[in-house]
């Protein structure tokens, strides 16, 4: 391997050190996998000549964003291209233009002048890109009301493994060949809920002006995206934020499915121990919270809202920097999380994703207490109520890789069982790939496999994601 030849054949750098290679071998999940070099290209070409060289080479490529991925998306034992140079932004009325290294912070603040606004709010927005958006379908706190990334993306470009350009939607070999597949599906054996982000989300292609979806928690296995369209919405000229009260965990999630009626742009759930990094005063018998907002009809629904819930009103705020700072504790939910228990070690994010359709969201919260008490492990859970999402964060001083292994197992069962799904928009990535047959069955699993092979029938692109390919080509790492 002449790394040279493709140093000098880009724009952009190629990295062969010690020390980058060792920055680019983790995320933020708990997985190290050290790769063979690092490219940062300046332009599409040079994306192109890097897949060239990594099949001439046999080394595989994954996209990088920002890492701020939980499950080890971005990590692989080949080429890490980190994509941070795509980041042209086009305003338009109804939509954006955007390279994929956009970091949605930067979005935000360029939107909020035009009076607009990207849906899709992951926690991590500030650092997270668009490419890292679209490969795992984030969502956030407001994809209740707005939809996740898959129901914003109007189009798609990305770099096959073959080295082509490719626009979806489009009507050409690739994207018959989706729809062909997504046709065979029986969509019944999907999740049965608002928010998904495991396998390959065929369910979601009827027609071949839906392709473009198909790359939406494709995790960078179907090709390279250097650019998007996303639909964007209005700024709402007022929001309010209520804060409900609740003495167990089971009465606030019956009121979610009366709250979701009235249309709320979030809905989301706070355990104790992330109540406790909230500056602010609960009554003592208050052991869970529910953040609630509406952008549009605001006293109607708050006055509605007062008249058919068992939890108390806390708090209530319309103005924004109010709303702001206690969006802040909330998004803040996973460092705090992961502070609280580093007295004991955080166990891997394998469980911390799963959602179900909301009438099972009080039986997913129980089924992590009982978890957690079986398995003697510290517990701490928030997430997105409203969609059935919660992440879920367990810690212990001594339990090995096997003992997690049969967490996580037991966990998904029950689920499954729920019709829900194991992410709901963090992704499979290495936690969770080894699950994904479980969630699917043989016969949709097959149909992935038959997609991977049409877009990348030499499993260049990020391997062992999503899929799991006969060989491995590296080791990952578990970080206890």
């Amino acid at each position: 391997m002449n790394v040279e030849v493709l140093q000098r054949s880009i724009r952009g750098r190629v990295f062969s050190d010690r020390q980058t290679l060792e920055n680019y071998s983790v995320d933020s999940s708990l997985y190290q996998i050290r790769p063979s070099l690092v490219v940062v290209p300046k332009t599409i070409k040079d994306i192109i000549k890097t897949l060239l060289f990594a099949t001439k080479n046999k080394l595989s490529v994954t996209p990088r964003g920002g890492g701020t991925g939980l499950v080890g998306s971005a990590l692989n034992s080949g080429i890490i291209i980190d994509l941070r140079n795509l980041d042209r932004i086009r305003i338009f009325q109804n939509h954006v233009e955007v390279g994929a290294g956009v970091h949605k912070g930067r979005l935000d603040q360029i939107l909020e002048k035009h009076g607009k606004f990207l849906g899709p709010n992951p926690s991590v927005g500030p650092y997270c890109t668009i490419g890292g958006m679209i490969g795992t379908n984030a969502s956030g706190s407001r994809s209740l009301k707005y939809g996740s990334t898959i129901d914003n993306l109007l189009e798609v470009t990305m770099i096959t493994a073959s080295g082509k350009m490719l626009k979806l939607p489009s009507r050409t070999r690739l994207a018959q060949s989706v729809v062909k597949l997504a046709r065979q599906v029986d969509r019944q054996k999907y999740p049965q809920v608002s928010k998904n982000s495991c396998g390959y989300r065929l369910d979601a292609v009827s027609n071949i002006s839906e392709t473009q979806k198909i790359i939406a928690a494709s995790e960078g296995t179907l090709g390279i995206v250097v650019s998007a369209k996303l639909r964007i919405y209005d700024l709402p000229k007022k929001r309010i934020l209520v804060i409900l009260g609740y003495e167990s965990i089971k009465e606030a999630a019956i009121d979610c499915q009366k709250i979701v009626k009235l249309r709320p742009s979030a809905l989301e759930f706070v355990d104790h121990n992330t109540m406790k990094n909230i500056t602010a005063r609960f009554p003592h018998e208050i052991k869970c919270l529910l953040y609630v907002e509406f952008d549009a009809n605001t006293g109607r629904n708050v006055s509605l809202l007062s008249n058919i819930i068992a939890g108390q009103i806390l708090y209530k705020f319309s103005d924004k920097k109010s709303i702001a700072k206690w969006w802040t504790a909330r998004n803040s939910a996973l460092y705090f999380s992961l502070k609280n228990l580093l007295s004991s070690k955080t166990l891997p994010h394998i469980i911390e994703d799963a959602t179900v359709p909301l009438h099972s969201l009080a039986d997913l919260l129980l089924l992590a207490e009982k978890t957690a008490r079986r398995y003697g492990v510290r517990l701490v859970m928030y997430g997105h109520a409203g969609n059935g999402n919660i992440h879920i964060r367990l810690a212990s001083k001594n339990k090995c890789k096997k003992t997690i292994n049969t967490i996580a197992k037991e966990f998904f069962t029950q689920v499954i069982t729920m019709k829900g799904t194991i992410t709901g928009e963090h992704g499979d990535g290495i936690a969770r790939t080894k699950f994904v047959r479980m969630q699917y069955g043989h016969r949709t699993y097959e149909l992935f496999y038959k997609l991977k092979n049409e877009f990348d029938p030499h499993n260049l692109l990020n391997p062992q994601k999503i899929v799991l390919a006969r060989h491995s080509r590296g080791r990952q790492q578990l970080l206890l």
